[in-house]
């Protein structure tokens, strides 16, 4: 079998779970998210620093989440 067709086996139902559970969060809740804070810093640019404190704690969080 050539190594495409490897792959493709080598995917499991579980694997394919994760990949659609990580896509939803991304569509559903990181881009609205990334959105709504790039909105507030240029509404109020007084907020930046406050925005930019949260984002970097949710990275941290999501990056935890994703190494276990």
């Amino acid at each position: 079998a050539s190594p495409v067709m490897e792959v493709i086996l080598v995917m499991t139902y579980k694997h394919i779970e994760a990949f659609r559970e990580a896509r939803l969060w991304v569509t559903q809740i990181i881009i609205p998210t990334l959105l709504l804070g790039t909105t507030v810093v240029m509404v109020d640019p007084e907020l930046k620093e406050a925005v930019k404190t949260k984002a970097k704690d949710i990275k941290a969080k999501i990056k935890c989440n994703l190494q276990k």
